[in-house]
């Protein structure tokens, strides 16, 4: 679900950075971030890592615990992957593509939701009662600020994944997407981002279809982190 109060976190840190007499500068050089991070904090656009705000607390010798976790969403990251589209004999290696980068996004975001993670055979995704499945996946990218689609093998059938894509972007949610090369692009993501540059009502999207591996994959995130995913 949504968070209930998302401006509670940054009342609270506004507040404690007021009473420990500190500037935001001041704060980002301890934290080793810039100045127009914490801003982001302080008025409601963005979430630090867990970590992050950990961090904080020492700084300002203070508690933000409560208010971080009454502000934040359930999950931080949407996580599609096109399972229901392969041929059953590219389910296993493709789950397991898709599990390395998720772990590498997990060290990043603070709750991140992958509908596959079960999924890692043809047999497994036999077993799934399509409906409630699809009610429980959309509820769950409902509340969710930023969206991943990772896609490492052939899409060859049609697939819900392309459903919770069109979702994130009429929702215009924070999304990035990596396709390995050689790999056929969800059709709408083709030349999407002409598109959006005439259309203002569409999201930015970062789209990455270079990537030779899950390993390149996982590296990038793991390289880039929250600005990657779209969670500065």
């Amino acid at each position: 679900m949504p968070p209930q109060d998302e401006s509670k976190f940054a009342d609270a840190l506004r507040q404690a950075i007021r009473d420990a007499r500190v500037t935001q500068a001041a704060l980002a050089r301890e934290l080793h971030t810039d100045q127009g991070q914490v801003s982001r904090w302080v008025n409601g656009k963005a979430f630090p890592h867990i970590d992050t705000v950990r961090r904080i607390e020492e700084v300002l010798s203070t508690d933000l615990s409560d208010s971080f976790a009454t502000s934040t969403p359930d999950y931080e990251l949407f996580v599609s992957a096109p399972i229901s589209g392969l041929a059953d004999e590219d389910v296993p290696e493709h789950h397991n593509a898709v599990a390395k980068v998720v772990a590498a996004a997990g060290q990043h975001v603070n709750s991140l939701y992958w509908p596959g993670e079960q999924i890692r055979s043809a047999a497994d995704r036999r077993m799934a009662a399509a409906d409630m499945v699809t009610e429980r996946n959309m509820r769950a990218l409902f509340g969710c600020p930023a969206y991943l689609y990772l896609q490492f093998s052939e899409v060859v059938r049609p697939s819900s994944a392309f459903v919770e894509l069109g979702f994130a972007l009429g929702r215009r949610m924070k999304i990035t997407i990596i396709v390995m090369a050689g790999l056929t692009t969800p059709y709408m993501l083709r030349g999407f981002g002409a598109v959006a540059a005439e259309l203002k009502f569409l999201p930015k999207a970062r789209i990455y279809t270079e990537v030779t591996s899950a390993d390149d994959a996982a590296s990038l995130i793991s390289n880039n982190g929250r600005e990657l995913l779209g969670l500065m």
